[in-house]
């Protein structure tokens, strides 16, 4: 048996994994770690950006040319939902999840009436390379390293700019924040837009390893909601990161184990004793023992 193959695979499911985690993730942490707006059509926001990629692709434009206006489409489409239907439901979970729950399905079925049930594919580039008998896809390892910088980017935007002072401050007390003389509504707006574009940027990076259809998005709802819930709201840069290591190793622990069916269960299952552990997600659990350790 090849000991250090088997290491690299272990390693290589690991951080496909987290990528995959992570890029499903990083817009609707946003929109929801930071907004409190369940967004239900956060899928279909990243379907629409994988459409917005194939298609550019097959047009002649460069991949990551592709992937970056997919980026630009899906944020302006998320500016165009804040402006006018989201932000009449601020501070109304159950009312937005429903709204937004509509949202998704008129996106579905616009797109199913638009360009029908067939599939779409982009081609999964850089090829593959050998340890041993295992075989690993490059690709993969680029998710990780996009996942990796998106997270670096976002922390560093809401840690050195402007605009995510303003946005912290317009998230934590509204109210004191437009006392300020901060416009509250356009940070909203902002926020919503770039929440919206990561997911059609993880849309297109996706779209290079699944086939693209009206009902793309489904796959990584779930998987988004699952980890920006465990992630917590106290710090959702850090949550996110905490929570994606935390399921990617229960993921990749079971999926060796088991099979690909009880990894994708074991999610399910590490988020139940995650939140009965963590009731306010690891993000609030990291915070409230920090606190504590400041007080002794």
């Amino acid at each position: 048996m090849d000991i250090w193959g088997q290491i690299i695979s272990y390693a290589y499911q690991y951080f496909d994994n987290a990528a995959f985690l992570a890029l499903s993730a990083i817009g609707l942490i946003l929109i929801y770690g930071m907004m409190g707006v369940i967004n239900m059509a956060h899928g279909e926001l990243m379907m629409i950006g994988a459409y917005t990629a194939t298609f550019a692709y097959y047009a002649g434009v460069p991949v990551p040319i592709a992937i970056i206006f997919a980026g630009i489409v899906t944020g302006v489409v998320g500016v165009i939902i804040e402006r006018l239907i989201v932000r009449h439901f601020y501070n109304q979970l159950l009312s937005s999840l429903v709204v937004t729950w509509g949202l998704s399905l008129i996106f579905t079925q616009g797109m199913l009436m638009i360009f029908g049930p067939s599939a779409k594919n982009m081609p999964t580039p850089f090829g593959s390379f050998s340890v041993g008998e295992f075989s690993f896809g490059i690709y993969r390892m680029v998710l990780f390293a996009v996942a990796l910088l998106l997270i670096v980017g976002l922390w560093a935007l809401f840690r050195f700019s402007s605009f995510g002072t303003k946005a912290q401050a317009a998230i934590e007390n509204p109210t004191m924040a437009q006392a300020l003389g901060i416009d509250t509504r356009r940070i909203y707006t902002l926020t919503f837009g770039l929440g919206s574009a990561m997911g059609g940027i993880a849309g297109a990076m996706f779209a290079m390893t699944a086939a693209v259809s009206p009902f793309f998005g489904q796959a990584y709802t779930p998987l988004a909601f699952i980890t920006v819930v465990i992630a917590g709201g106290a710090n959702v840069i850090a949550g996110l990161v905490y929570a994606v290591a935390y399921l990617a190793g229960i993921q990749t622990l079971t999926v060796n184990v088991f099979n690909q069916y009880i990894g994708y269960i074991s999610i399910m299952a590490a988020a139940f004793v995650a939140l009965l552990v963590m009731p306010t997600g690891i993000s609030g659990f990291v915070e409230r023992r920090r606190v504590r350790a400041m007080q002794r």
